[in-house]
């Protein structure tokens, strides 16, 4: 038996359109959060259990335009040129290296298995290697955001690259094509389609390991502000840096995937079609 929330949602769907309904469902979790917190927040205003003090959403807003008056712009562009350096290198490092180890498939027997054996290691436990490796600078930052995202595309991209049937390439050499047109009209597209998805699925990864990098040593980034405050005990502020990364994080994502979906319209289509 359908529950009232169900028939709600059906008949929401029915009238309006779906993208309408995400931004209406979106707004009310929302709405929910910010209530859960203003309530946890007087509970909490004198401490007690675990939590010692937990802000307002009040007290965190107000550090946040305090903070965007300052020095946020700065910041959120030190961070986002660390992202980005790092972001692109991995990126296109991963699609080169997985759509190479993907058709070869010795070489994909030996190293695949070395790449996942290396994937669920943390990103902070590369700090050190970092360090020795690039100092302090600019390229241990870019190495680090690099590395968790060239984790991530790589089997997307030897996935890809492997995903072209066998029938499909067989037909292809009964028409006449050659070993070059193949990889060109049926391999290649395949791996670029998956390595979009694989660096979307990175964006997150590659942008929760800035705060890593720029936690250890950096003069400037959200990161390096983030451990500022954290260091005098100022918990709106703490909260009011978090809320930028996720803000910035979340635009980053929607940007992303509106851009796929006007690269691969295919493929949203196909979800639709399963729905």
């Amino acid at each position: 038996m359908a529950t009232t929330a169900d028939r709600i949602a059906r008949n929401a769907d029915e009238r309006l359109p779906p993208r309408v309904v995400a931004w209406l469902f979106g707004v009310a979790g929302t709405a929910v959060a910010l209530v859960a917190w203003i309530v946890l927040s007087r509970l909490l205003a004198h401490g007690g259990g675990v939590i010692n003090r937990l802000p307002g959403p009040v007290s965190v807003l107000r550090e946040l335009v305090h903070y965007a008056g300052r020095d946020l712009a700065h910041d959120l562009l030190a961070s986002l040129h660390v992202f980005a350096i790092g972001w692109i290198v991995g990126a296109a490092s991963a699609a080169l290296v997985g759509l190479i180890l993907g058709r070869a498939q010795h070489l994909g027997n030996v190293f695949l298995p070395i790449v996942e054996a290396i994937r669920p290691v943390s990103s902070i436990a590369w700090v050190p290697l970092s360090i020795v490796w690039f100092g302090f600078g600019l390229t241990s930052k870019v190495f680090l955001v690099g590395l968790a995202v060239f984790l991530v595309v790589i089997v997307y991209a030897a996935d890809g690259s492997r995903r072209v049937p066998a029938d499909l390439e067989r037909t292809a050499t009964m028409l006449g094509m050659g070993e070059w047109q193949r990889f060109r009209s049926l391999v290649l597209p395949g791996t670029l389609s998956e390595v979009l998805i694989g660096s979307r699925v990175a964006l997150m990864s590659g942008w929760g390991t800035v705060i890593v990098a720029e936690l250890v040593a950096a003069d400037s980034g959200l990161g390096a502000h983030l451990i500022g405050v954290e260091q005098s005990y100022d918990v709106p502020a703490v909260m009011a840096t978090m809320i930028c990364f996720a803000a910035t994080g979340f635009a980053m994502n929607a940007a992303f995937t509106f851009a796929e979906r006007r690269l691969l319209p295919w493929r949203h289509d196909r979800e639709r079609h399963d729905r």
